[in-house]
């Protein structure tokens, strides 16, 4: 029974493994999307919330026949609102690869003396990848991040 249980929790912990990468994937497709239209691929965060900022505007702008004022006045509002989900896009993102490492933590026990020092190799890649990636989120004094 014990062995029973021991498979089960290493089977449910691979499923959590699994589960992440979907969701990290499903996430950060929209990076991997070609634009439709023919401007030219965003190479940064800046250059995507303008990107789709302008998209929304020519949509907007033909859905609604929006006049030059209230084009004016809507951008800034656009710009805005595409900083935010840039941002809660990022840390979502940021959140997914927490859960990783922690599960990491939960494998350990399961594991064969001799599986452990390629899991740890695994996380401490993880690791570095979270410190390179997240550096902003990170440093945000308003979001505290676990040690790494």
């Amino acid at each position: 029974m014990n062995r029973t249980l021991q498979r089960g929790k290493v089977a449910l912990a691979l499923l959590v493994i699994l589960a992440s990468g979907i969701a990290v994937g499903w996430f950060g497709r929209e990076a991997r999307k070609t634009p439709v239209e023919a401007a030219p691929p965003a190479h940064n965060t800046a250059d995507a919330a303008t990107h789709w900022t302008d998209r929304a505007m020519v949509t907007l702008g033909q859905e609604l026949q929006l006049t030059a004022e209230q084009a004016q006045t809507i951008r800034p509002l656009l710009q805005e609102a595409s900083r935010k989900m840039d941002l809660d896009r990022e840390r979502a993102l940021f959140q997914l690869h927490l859960q990783v490492l922690r599960v990491h933590d939960e494998l350990r026990p399961h594991l064969r003396a001799d599986q452990v020092p390629a899991l740890e190799r695994m996380s401490l890649r993880l690791q570095q990848d979270i410190k390179t990636r997240f550096a902003p989120l990170l440093k945000d004094p308003a979001h505290p991040a676990p040690d790494l």
